[in-house]
């Protein structure tokens, strides 16, 4: 079987996901859609997403929230339920647990950043360049970088960019980064790439093609506080159905901070 045929297997199953986010979509009824067994459906999956499908659901249910909590006046139980949640506990928690902070507070971040370019907000975010601890830091040169573009990396436990990354890096007019590695484990390198004029609500909240590049590499191990490879490369490409939503918001966070203390230092 091709990787074609694996490919277009899963952006089938993936369609039929985003169709409908208020189903449980079992594995057994994905796979039957796929025409693979449960266990070979699992596999062929994996090997492309980097997750599994019920965590990719997951993402796509978060995804859609934080679009409707940034585009609309929805109150936040009617949310819960469009993306199919019952419980809004439930619902608050996961989102806390994907983006990073409760729905609430997304709201209120994208309403005040929203149409602030991710050069401001990378400028007031970027992260110190690490100290130069050759057995800590991790070397990415990213292929494909367009002219003029940013570009993001950061190390996370799946392939969902979700949460507080690991460690993170910017390249900015260069196509390499160093990343200080964090705690010990098996992180995937994330990586995307965006025009620095793009705003931040746009980035946050849509999946228009071209809008961004993206590409992965894994898995990378920490042990002892060691990174086990120098370096890596990362080839950036077109966002494609299979991807996964981008879903963490921490240099928003980071940005936030930032502006916060540097007004409570003035």
């Amino acid at each position: 079987m091709s990787d074609d045929h694996r490919l277009r297997a899963v952006e089938q199953v993936l369609s039929k996901i985003r169709r409908d986010l208020s189903r449980t979509h079992s594995l057994d009824d994905l796979a039957q859609t796929a025409c693979f067994s449960p266990f070979h459906f699992l596999r062929v999956f994996r090997g492309i997403t980097a997750t599994t499908p019920a965590r990719f659901l997951a993402a796509l249910r978060i995804a859609e929230a934080k679009r409707l909590l940034a585009v609309t006046n929805l109150d936040i139980t009617t949310i819960c339920m469009q993306v199919g949640y019952t419980s809004l506990g439930t619902f608050s928690h996961q989102f806390a647990r994907h983006v990073g902070v409760s729905p609430r507070k997304f709201r209120r971040l994208i309403s005040e950043m929203a149409d602030q370019s991710w050069e401001a907000v990378l400028d007031a975010a970027a992260p110190p360049p690490p100290e130069p601890e050759p057995a800590r830091t991790l070397r990415v040169r990213l292929n494909n970088l367009r002219p003029g573009d940013f570009a993001l990396i950061g190390l996370f436990e799946s392939g969902i960019p979700q949460g507080w990354p690991a460690a993170c890096a910017m390249a900015r007019g260069t196509s390499e980064a160093d990343l200080a590695v964090g705690p010990d484990g098996s992180y995937m390198a994330l990586a995307m790439s965006f025009p620095p004029d793009v705003d931040v609500e746009d980035l946050m909240t849509s999946d228009v093609p071209g809008l961004c590049l993206v590409g992965s590499y894994g898995h990378i191990k920490v042990r002892g506080g060691h990174v086990t490879q120098s370096s890596i490369v990362i080839d950036l490409r077109p966002r494609r159905p299979s991807d996964p939503p981008i879903v963490f918001v921490s240099p928003l966070l980071a940005a936030q901070e930032s502006l916060l203390d540097s007004t409570v230092s003035t």
